[in-house]
């Protein structure tokens, strides 16, 4: 990555058990290496769950749960993959509530793999997801949603996150 826009910014992690441990790890090591300042939004309280592939990971400790989260309390908003948590997340009506509000916000958003689903949740935004698990697939940016399809690196979707999170500082100086 070029400049460091993540730099002591708040970034919020949402997810529920059943996350993708290897890319969530991934998330993390990349944004504590930009000096973000991580908080992990969860359905659940106290800890989460990951996934490892074959079965459950490790727990992390929760910060925030979604039903008391606001999106004002965050810079940006990456939701990782894993179909568990995306399944358990597409039932949960405050994931609606917080997505909903970094959307109409214009507050940046990153969606790897499987999360790209929780799109159906917003009825009104106008981004069209991409099929996430299409190996063609890039990166798509609308504004300020990023979406990562599974066979892209990670480090490609958080380079174009990056750029966003540039664009959303200078419409919100010029505001």
């Amino acid at each position: 990555m070029q400049a460091n826009n993540f730099a002591g910014k708040t970034i919020g992690l949402m997810v529920a058990s059943g996350f993708d441990e290897d890319q969530f790890i991934a998330i993390q090591r990349a944004m504590l290496a930009k000096t973000a300042k991580l908080k992990i939004i969860s359905r659940d309280a106290g800890l989460t769950n990951s996934w490892n592939g074959t079965g459950w990971g490790m727990s992390y400790p929760v910060d925030s749960t979604l039903s008391t989260t606001l999106a004002i309390d965050y810079d940006a908003l990456i939701i990782p993959t894993g179909a568990r948590h995306v399944d358990t997340l597409m039932n949960e009506v405050h994931a609606k509530r917080v997505l909903r509000a970094f959307l109409r916000e214009g507050m940046p958003v990153m969606m790897q793999g499987e999360a790209i689903r929780l799109l159906d949740l917003v009825e009104d935004h106008a981004a069209r997801s991409i099929d996430a698990k299409d190996e063609n697939a890039e990166v798509a940016v609308d504004k300020n949603l990023v979406q990562i399809p599974l066979a892209v690196k990670l480090e490609s979707g958080l380079e174009k996150l990056n750029v966003v999170m540039v664009a959303s500082a200078d419409e919100s100086q010029a505001a």
